[in-house]
């Protein structure tokens, strides 16, 4: 008798974050912050019955080869939500996915899950979706507004090493940018960024730390004066995660944090393609 092919385990990714549940709840709901969490674009009406879109715009313009914008644009609807602890996302032929706020006082457990994987679909790849999507919630949750820096996470198939041994390459960093760059290797070494977009932007800086497989410090020399930044790597079960702090940055220089988040999550595409991405 042939045996029965038995149903994948769900996926079920959780994490605690440092805020009140309600604050953890309208995040989940905002389309801002979810656009911010994919790096593109988002509409959500966190109400039964109401459609909802989010697209991964970087991926969408990353990703090597031929692409289908549909492989990165989750189209469907909110099957259910009960405010403040639940919504569940999908139908429609879409993957579902559940999402539940719990908690008290000034900390929150965010939980996803899903169930139904599209069929040829890597459960690792998402398995590590949902636990950078619940990282990069947590990182900008947690961050204090007053805070005079930039503080971003990521998750990416690769080692620390990897990592760092890409920061370093001027090969590497001008597919990832895209543009040009050219990298002096070293402590007290020179690196130069010419970006493709917008046309004509530059910066550069000083190597003031590296430690070889897992972090490193430069400075950021187009602003006035020279700023800080440090990038690191440590291992965990889902790859590399990657966290980089701008230091010294005043609430007008915002904007660099959406290059800096534009920049990691090139970062994620090289990687995921086996370290193949689009420069153009």
């Amino acid at each position: 008798m042939a045996k029965k092919k038995t149903a994948p385990e769900p996926i079920v990714e959780a994490l605690a974050i440092a805020v009140p549940p309600e604050r953890a709840w309208e995040a989940l709901t905002s389309p801002r912050v979810l656009g911010d969490i994919v790096m593109g674009h988002v509409e959500m009406d966190a109400r039964p019955g109401r459609p909802f879109v989010w697209h991964w715009g970087v991926w969408a313009k990353a990703a090597p080869g031929k692409v289908d914008e549909k492989e990165f644009t989750w189209r469907a609807q909110v099957l259910d939500a009960v405010p403040g602890a639940t919504l569940v996302l999908g139908g429609a032929g879409e993957s579902v996915a559940t999402l539940t706020v719990k908690g008290e006082g000034g900390a929150s457990l965010v939980t996803v899950v899903q169930g139904d994987v599209p069929r040829g679909a890597d459960l690792e790849d998402y398995r590590q979706g949902w636990a950078d999507f619940l990282l990069k919630l947590k990182t900008l949750l947690e961050r204090r507004a007053e805070t005079n820096s930039i503080y971003l996470r990521a998750l990416m198939k690769a080692t620390p090493a990897q990592v760092v041994q890409t920061w370093l390459s001027a090969t590497a960093m001008s597919k990832i940018l895209p543009g040009k760059a050219k990298i002096q290797a070293k402590k007290g070494g020179h690196f130069e960024w010419l970006w493709k977009e917008p046309a004509g932007a530059k910066n550069s800086g000083r190597f003031i730390e590296i430690e070889k497989g897992r972090r490193l410090a430069f400075t950021w020399d187009v602003t006035n004066p020279p700023t800080e930044v440090r990038l690191s790597a440590e291992k965990t079960p889902y790859g590399a995660l990657v966290a980089l702090e701008h230091l010294g940055v005043r609430p007008l220089q915002r904007p660099i944090e959406r290059r800096w988040a534009h920049l990691l999550e090139r970062l994620r595409v090289y990687f995921h393609y086996g370290k193949k991405i689009r420069t153009t």
